[in-house]
């Protein structure tokens, strides 16, 4: 009897202590990806300074600082030129570009940022990072208020906005 017990304490001692490994799949899985060219990149966290890279870039955009935001853009990158891809289809190519652009959008159409999420993230491989953001944004369309939702995807590189990518819905009316 007592080495029936002995056995059952070292059992229970032994199996206590045994903690099941994780599969070798879900050690090595990033947080995120991006699949391009046929391949997957793994994604992982960023620095938390693009983020107030990418605020204080929309603060610029609702204060009309025209200046600023051009300072804060990136002639080339190792993604090529500045540019945006609207969500129209448009492309805007070069900070001057894009400053003309702004000037003429600011004047027909007043737009606001409301930044609702944002997201820093790093792609294997590359030597800028991204920042992913969501924005209410409000504009006068036609003499009435128009609400839209607006991702953008912002590459930066060397602590500036080389490109980004605007993905856009309507508001869904409220009942």
């Amino acid at each position: 009897m007592r080495n029936f017990i002995l056995l059952v304490v070292v059992s229970i001692f032994t199996f206590s202590c045994d903690v099941p490994a994780k599969q070798e799949a879900e050690m090595e899985r990033a947080p995120g990806f991006l699949r391009a060219g046929g391949e997957q990149i793994n994604a992982t966290d960023a620095s938390p300074e693009n983020l107030d890279l990418w605020d204080k870039y929309i603060d610029a955009h609702n204060n009309r600082d025209l200046d600023l935001i051009a300072s804060m853009n990136i002639d080339s990158t190792q993604m090529g030129n500045f540019r945006i891809l609207a969500p129209n289809g448009q492309v805007i190519r070069g900070s001057d570009t894009q400053i003309e652009f702004l000037k003429g959008w600011f004047e027909a159409e007043n737009p606001t940022w409301r930044t609702y999420f944002s997201y820093s993230m790093k792609l294997e491989g590359q030597n800028g990072e991204w920042v992913i953001s969501g924005a209410e944004v409000k504009k006068t369309v036609d003499g009435k208020e128009v609400t839209t939702y607006d991702v953008a995807d912002v590459y930066i590189e060397n602590g500036k906005i080389g490109a980004f990518w605007v993905y856009q819905r309507a508001a869904v009316p409220t009942e």
